[in-house]
């Protein structure tokens, strides 16, 4: 359904989606849905401390503008701020949230992608200069899970619990995609209930 609503906003194939949004269900909805519709996410992190606004206002239109970003999917609470990102950020056209894109009745088409087309767009965090964005082909991702199970010898019976954040590269391939792929469950937590409790993780 994600996928329907992406294409009624006219994205097209190889179009980046920067998603906006926090560690919970809706974001396995919209990663798939930009992949399904052929377009490429960004992951982006949501706004959490108010104290440091404007920089973070600052640091994502860097990256919109660089990804060349029109659509931006995010969650209600925060549309307010992305309002505000759009006003500065000339590429971006369109604010849109989960519930809404999946409230689309068009059937699914699938498109194809090949091993060398791009996957996404993982953006470093910009703690000692801008952001700069890598972009990272399904061969790119399939090659580290690949390697991350190798390295720690998963198996069928494990079972993963992470409490990293889906728009972080180590939560989205390692925790997430890495579990998909071995065919293993996942647990996953806020990263918030973990900074507030961290031995949640362990129990």
């Amino acid at each position: 359904a994600v996928s329907a609503g992406l294409r009624n906003l006219g994205v097209k194939a190889g179009e980046t989606v920067a998603l906006m949004l926090r560690t919970e269900e809706a974001y396995f909805e919209a990663f798939f849905g930009t992949l399904i519709a052929g377009a490429v996410p960004v992951p982006l992190y949501p706004p959490f401390r108010r104290s440091e606004f404007l920089e973070y206002v600052r640091r994502q239109r860097a990256i919109l503008l660089n990804a060349g970003a029109r659509v931006l999917v995010t969650f209600a609470e925060a549309e307010r701020f992305a309002a505000l990102i759009r006003a500065q950020t000339p590429t971006l056209e369109i604010i849109t949230t989960v519930e809404r894109l999946a409230a689309e009745r068009t059937d699914t088409v699938l498109e194809r992608s090949g091993s060398d087309d791009p996957a996404l767009i993982q953006y470093t965090s910009g703690s000692t200069g801008a952001p700069k964005g890598v972009l990272l082909s399904h061969a790119n991702i399939l090659a580290n899970i690949r390697a991350i199970g190798e390295a720690i010898a998963i198996r069928p019976v494990d079972v993963t619990v992470s409490w990293l954040p889906l728009y972080h590269d180590m939560g989205l391939i390692g925790a997430w995609l890495g579990s998909l792929y071995f065919g293993v469950p996942v647990s996953l937590m806020s990263p918030l209930a973990f900074l507030a409790r961290p031995a949640r993780w362990l129990w």
